[in-house]
């Protein structure tokens, strides 16, 4: 049997400024090699968002950590709050869109990680996602 764990501190983790958004990499496939899934905290400014998009060929579960969250799943839309939790499964479109005051934190965990390479793909031009949300 394999045995496969590693501790990460906050010191340790990857940072990463993306669209607006702060990832904090606990779990990344550069900081831990053969791992089954992957975790980020995800610090959304107040009045922003990410937009529609999916994953093709990775899962996703998200925590609300801090913040209140509009949380789309294809046309359906929720208020997410602190303790609330949503699975998505792959190539499923979704976005998340800090409907508070202050920052939206929360946790993203991904996977399997053979989906990685499949990235991430934006649709929110896209009918019908380009009109879900009045800006």
């Amino acid at each position: 049997m394999s045995k496969n764990w590693k501790f990460i501190k906050e010191k340790d983790m990857m940072f990463e400024k993306a669209f607006g958004r702060e990832h904090y990499w606990h779990y990344h496939p550069e900081i831990v090699k053969n791992a089954e899934s992957y975790m980020v905290k995800v610090v959304v400014p107040e009045g922003d968002g990410h937009n529609f998009h999916r994953h093709p060929k990775m899962h996703e579960i998200l925590y609300i950590l801090k913040g209140k969250a509009e949380q789309w799943i294809e046309d359906e839309m929720q208020i997410l709050e602190v303790g609330d939790s949503v699975y998505i499964d792959a190539d499923v479109v979704h976005g998340t869109f800090n409907a508070g005051k202050g920052e939206l934190e929360f946790l993203a965990v991904l996977s399997p990680p053979e989906g990685w390479e499949a990235g991430t793909l934006d649709v929110s031009k896209e009918e019908p996602y380009v009109n879900y949300r009045s800006e």
